[in-house]
C-alpha cells in the first residue's frame, strides 16, 4: 500500500486491529507499523510468538528482520520504556521536567 494516500495509516491500522483482534490487549499492542509481543513467562513467550507469526502468514503480511528484535526484556515501544514492570515514561523524555529547578518567588511561577 502506497503511504503517500491521505487515509494509508488509517488503512493499515483497521488491517491490523482485524488481523490481530483477539490478541490485541492480552498478548500484544499494534500500532500501525510497531508490533509488540509481550508474555509474562519465557515458556509462554515462544507459543506467543508462535500465534504472532501464524497470523502474520496467514495473511500474508512480511516483517523487516532488520528492524526485528527477540527475547528483549526491555525497550522502548512508541516512545515509552516497556520493562517486566509494565509501561514507563521514557528517562529521555521526561529529562527536561527532572531537571527542571523549582520557582523560587512568584514572578518565576
Amino acid at each position: 500500500m502506497p503511504f503517500r494516500l491521505k487515509n494509508a495509516g488509517a488503512t493499515y491500522q483497521r488491517l491490523m486491529n482485524k488481523v490481530f483482534k483477539n490478541l490485541i490487549g492480552r498478548t500484544m499492542e499494534v500500532y500501525v507499523d510497531d508490533i509488540l509481543v509481550k508474555s509474562l513467562e519465557k515458556s509462554q513467550h515462544i507459543s506467543d510468538l508462535e500465534e504472532c507469526f501464524c497470523l502474520l502468514r496467514s495473511y500474508n503480511i512480511r516483517l523487516n528482520p532488520s528492524k526485528c528484535a527477540f527475547g528483549v526484556t526491555s525497550g522502548k515501544f512508541l516512545g515509552f520504556m516497556v520493562t517486566h514492570r509494565g509501561i514507563e515514561a521514557n528517562p529521555e523524555k521526561i529529562k527536561a521536567l527532572r531537571d527542571m529547578i523549582p520557582p523560587r518567588n512568584i514572578k518565576e511561577v
